[in-house]
């Protein structure tokens, strides 16, 4: 099946909503038509001249980048400057810019996730609260053959929710209607009843919110180690996971560490919520002298990732995801990682 960027978006908006992101934030389609067919996409951090060559070259149609590329205001289009040239390259080319940053910071399986998964983390907690929302429970009448498509298609999307899902009609007649309810988030509600709507057509429903009901959604996680570790063990764990050349830590070394707490990208003003929640070491990047002092005075053990090596992670994460929902979808797509990315920062 053919499709286009905006299908793509669509996809992209049913893991990570836009209302998730941070008020200051500017994730979604940065430069380009939704409307462009897409035979390739190219999962990325970033949008760079380089990649952007690459794509153009390659036959890529679209590029998904967890940081946005339009994330400040633009009010001239000078094409001579390093950014002009990228936008006048997109658009020669059909190249599409797609982001999803603070939004799939939060979002179950994104950027955190990735991150804790990456140090073989277990146990996962919430780390900072962010939004809370109610829940909803969705009835509805549809062809019993189609309830239980549109089931399937739930447990595999979204587990939890499938969990919910129950159905009463009867099994040996394929043409019967069939009472169907579940319960979703309400954030997903227009997306679960469109998805609905497609399977099983133009069918009766009613949304009722629960009032026992609703979830949290939070930046960042909070989880365990495989084993204790001493610090400088769990910080040779952290640097060998991440491929991070060089980290930058503070506080003591040589306590004991079984909990850790990571927030990918810049987080470094939850460090006394990371003490508070009783994580032995803290992962985050972006850190700052006063900052890391003050970590390390309340007894906190604290790494500097860096931004780029505390973020990556969600590139080969992202793609797999997306591999996996085209085939379930049909679609004729092919999705590329930008492996040859690299820290803005060098070495010497």
């Amino acid at each position: 099946m053919n499709i286009t960027a905006k299908d793509l978006m669509h996809l992209m908006d049913t893991w990570a909503p836009k209302d998730l992101a941070e008020s200051w934030d500017h994730p979604g389609l940065q430069v380009g038509n939704p409307e462009e067919p897409v035979k390739k996409v190219l999962i990325a951090l970033d949008v760079t001249a380089e990649n952007v060559d690459y794509a153009a070259s390659h036959g890529v149609t679209m590029i998904i980048s967890h940081h946005p590329f339009l994330f400040k205001s633009i009010h001239t289009l000078d094409l001579t400057s390093w950014r002009g040239a990228i936008i006048g390259k997109l658009i020669t080319n059909h190249i599409v810019s797609f982001a999803a940053h603070t939004n799939l910071d939060t979002a179950r399986g994104g950027v955190n996730d990735a991150l804790a998964g990456a140090l073989d983390l277990h146990d996962l907690a919430d780390f900072v609260p962010e939004k809370t929302y109610p829940m909803m429970k969705v009835a509805a009448y549809a062809p019993f053959v189609k309830a239980k498509e549109f089931h399937y298609r739930l447990k595999e999307q979204y587990p939890d929710m499938g969990k919910s899902f129950y159905l009463l009609g009867d099994f040996d007649d394929a043409a019967r209607v069939g009472k169907m309810e579940f319960n979703v988030p309400s954030e997903k509600l227009d997306i679960l009843l469109e998805e609905m709507k497609n399977i099983c057509g133009p069918i009766h429903y009613d949304v009722y919110e629960l009032k026992n009901g609703g979830h949290r959604e939070s930046m960042g996680r909070i989880g365990h180690l495989p084993h204790p570790m001493t610090g400088l063990e769990a910080l040779a764990h952290v640097k060998k996971c991440l491929g991070i050349p060089d980290l930058r830590y503070a506080g003591n070394p040589d306590r004991t560490v079984e909990t850790v707490a990571v927030l990918g990208g810049a987080g470094s003003e939850f460090a006394s919520l990371a003490k508070a929640k009783r994580a032995d070491l803290y992962v985050t990047g972006d850190l700052k002298y006063h900052e890391a002092q003050d970590a390390a005075g309340m007894g906190l053990l604290i790494a500097d990732g860096g931004h780029f090596y505390t973020e990556r992670v969600i590139v080969p994460v992202l793609a797999d995801r997306i591999r996996k929902a085209a085939a379930e979808k049909g679609w004729d797509l092919e999705v590329l990682e930008d492996s040859g990315a690299k820290d803005i920062f060098g070495h010497v």
